[in-house]
């Protein structure tokens, strides 16, 4: 798997000093309520702050014995997640049946995995997240 590292901080005053590139970035920015959940996919970059005192539980691990499963799991509930939230509520798909829906979500699904998996071994093996670096850059 991809190991969980990076040593940038995006909250840092001279993170563009030190992390040139991050300058081009753009962030996704969401808040997080009570009883909700947000999920970041491996290999996905993210930072977290909390905005007032909270326990945040974050489960991030899988091993070679439940990859697998792991993935077909979650390409399941993605699938599931895109047919109800995205393709249900598009104008062309609203009197399909759920099979069609469904079929065309899982089509999606696996076309970003087809994706991902392409881009991964274009990069190489990588020891950190996304190709981010696994060394503290010189302090500036």
């Amino acid at each position: 798997g991809l190991a969980n590292c990076s040593w940038l901080d995006p909250l840092s005053p001279d993170v563009f000093e030190r992390w040139p590139d991050s300058a081009g970035s753009t962030p996704y920015v969401a808040i997080v309520e009570e009883g909700e959940t947000i999920v970041a996919p491996q290999g996905w970059w993210h930072y977290a702050v909390s905005l007032d005192t909270s326990v945040t539980i974050m489960r991030n691990f899988y091993s070679l014995g439940n990859q697998q499963e792991l993935i077909r799991r979650k390409d399941s509930a993605l699938a599931h997640a895109i047919g109800v939230h995205v393709l249900k509520k598009q104008k062309k798909l609203q009197d399909q049946p759920d099979s069609v829906i469904n079929e065309i979500a899982t089509k999606t699904v696996a076309k970003l995995r087809e994706t991902f998996v392409a881009n991964r071994s274009k990069r190489g093996a990588s020891s950190c997240a996304g190709g981010y670096p696994t060394k503290q850059p010189p302090a500036a």
